[in-house]
């Protein structure tokens, strides 16, 4: 009786890794035979042949974890699959709309969203959102893009929609997944390097990182996610930090140009002012940290 339970129980999550294999390697081939990568594109069968066999072993490595009840191991390989088909899905859908052509220089970009007429805050929105958790666009490209289509205001609620959500799944993906998820989204030795530099101070050191705009504020959501960090206190720091960072970059682009000597020189002021603030800070960072560890600790187990 008990025996059929326990098979009974594992079927759901057969079927689950079956469907999310047999998924992934529709995306995958479509991928490959979709792509302008010289080495991909002149020899799709091959390299379908061997995302195929790739994903087979990884299926009859999980359904192992699942048969020999190794939770720890098939939840890991769940979540890599969930991942991995995430990625495969946002890729083909860049290749389907040739976005990859147009997010060289913002010039290209704003042509691409110029064209999309009465859907283009949908799409920059969306742009917005993909670029925290997995496109490398330099902010600054979309950001200008934005502001010469829309304008400063509407920039900063469209990029404001966008950004906040990708901050807060790039969050979630670190404290649900953890550590492997992240290194796959981010690169392990990326991961590794800014844990180091927040160990112990997480919480004062990744407020100052996300305000100043320095920083690689996207990346450090993943990491925030597999610090000690509340969801409660990252979701009053990020709205906040956001707010300031996107607002003020679209309208400075917009109010202060760099193309002056009085914008340079208000622009040397702002950030010696910024310098000066996180040294001040960084001198007293033990006594800072512990007073906002202690405001926003996690709650305890009774």
């Amino acid at each position: 009786m008990d025996d059929e339970r326990k098979y009974s129980g594992l079927l759901p999550l057969l079927i689950t890794f079956i469907a999310l294999t047999v998924v992934s390697d529709v995306f995958a081939i479509l991928c490959i035979y979709g792509t302008k990568i010289a080495f991909l594109a002149n020899n799709p069968l091959l390299f379908s042949l061997l995302a195929s066999g790739l994903l087979t072993a990884f299926f009859v490595l999980s359904v192992w974890f699942v048969v020999n009840g190794k939770e720890t191991l098939y939840k890991s390989a769940l979540s890599v699959y969930i991942l991995a088909l995430f990625a495969l899905v946002v890729l083909f859908i860049l290749q389907r709309t040739g976005f990859f052509n147009v997010i060289q220089d913002e010039n290209s970009l704003q042509e691409y969203l110029a064209s999309k007429g009465t859907w283009m805050p949908v799409v920059y929105t969306v742009l917005q959102y993909l670029q925290v958790v997995i496109l490398p666009i330099p902010s600054v490209v979309s950001t200008v893009a934005g502001v010469a289509l829309f304008g400063p205001f509407q920039t900063t609620i469209y990029s404001l929609i966008g950004v906040l959500l990708g901050s807060f799944t790039a969050f979630l993906i670190g404290q649900k997944l953890g550590n492997k998820a992240v290194a796959w989204m981010i690169g392990e030795e990326t991961m590794n390097k800014w844990q180091n530099k927040i160990k112990g101070k997480d919480y004062l050191l990744l407020t100052l990182m996300f305000i100043l705009p320095v920083f690689p504020d996207d990346v450090l959501c993943f990491v925030a996610g597999l610090s000690t960090m509340t969801l409660k206190y990252f979701s009053v720091m990020i709205v906040v930090s956001r707010i300031l960072q996107i607002s003020v970059t679209c309208y400075s682009i917009d109010l202060i140009p760099f193309t002056t000597w009085w914008g340079l020189l208000i622009w040397i002021v702002f950030f010696a002012v910024l310098l000066v603030g996180f040294v001040i800070v960084y001198k007293n960072i033990d006594k800072i940290q512990q007073w906002i560890s202690n405001r926003f600790k996690k709650d305890k187990k009774k």
